[in-house]
């Protein structure tokens, strides 16, 4: 290339006013040996964006396997899948009203329970507790806890 056009893509460059394949000879031309004396301050500028711009390592990039692609596809698509299964069954018990844990009204009284004094009372309590399953237990545990 002559000096004159380098001077005036130069120009342009400064003034962004330049295209892609334009820079990219400005780019080869600093790169290269023959440069005038006048313009050898302008190489390192030049050099340093062309590295930025990613110009002097233009490396094809690798296609990706078909199989890959698919293989992807087909796990993004079950993870889709089963997040929205996990919603629709959670949305689903959540519509069943919860069982009321009843105690067994057969092993204690109503007497025991209707007493008016403490020990009385206390044993029913006592009675009632042992009735309970664990996991009641802990949600009401949990409850006492959250309402705090």
């Amino acid at each position: 290339m002559n000096e004159t056009t380098i001077r005036q893509q130069m120009e342009r460059f400064l003034n962004a006013e330049t295209t892609l394949e334009e820079e990219r000879t400005l780019y080869d031309y600093f790169h290269g040996e023959d440069i005038a004396s006048d313009l050898m301050p302008y190489r390192e500028v030049f050099q340093s964006f062309s590295a930025v711009n990613g110009i002097e390592k233009d490396t094809p990039k690798a296609k990706t396997p078909i199989w890959v692609v698919v293989l992807r596809t087909v796990t993004t698509m079950a993870a889709v899948f089963l997040i929205g299964l996990f919603f629709a069954v959670r949305d689903n018990n959540s519509a069943v009203p919860p069982q009321t844990l009843a105690t067994n009204p057969t092993i204690h009284t109503p007497e025991l329970c209707e007493g008016s004094t403490p020990r009385e009372l206390y044993m029913c309590y006592l009675e009632r507790k042992r009735e309970q399953s664990k996991t009641y237990r802990s949600l009401k545990r949990m409850i006492y806890e959250n309402q705090q």
